[in-house]
């Protein structure tokens, strides 16, 4: 499936729900969907529950969709132009490593 398919079904799923809820509350759930996934990920790496893991980041990708249908942004668009190269180094793959924390 191509990103702006996944789009058009949360769009097809969801609009009218994410209509009345509006920009601001439906940003408060991505919020709170990445909060679930670091709540997740705060175990060392042998006991993170991939499953789970895997779950809210299937719901941060569908609340991403809702807010960018909400705003009228093509996100399979903004996410091929921006991430082509890296945006920092214009290099692919991405020569970052002296930047890293």
């Amino acid at each position: 499936m191509e990103i702006s398919e996944f789009q058009q079904k949360m769009r097809d799923l969801y609009i009218h729900n994410d209509k009345k809820r509006g920009i601001h509350r439906t940003s408060l759930w991505l919020g709170e969907e990445m909060g679930e996934l670091m709540s997740e990920l705060k175990y060392s790496i042998d006991k993170i529950d991939k499953q789970a893991v895997a779950a809210e980041m299937a719901d941060i990708y569908a609340w991403v969709a809702s807010l960018a249908n909400l705003l009228e942004i093509d996100l399979q668009s903004i996410i091929l132009n921006k991430y082509d190269k890296c945006p920092k180094c214009n290099s692919d793959p991405c020569i970052c490593e002296k930047n890293l924390p």
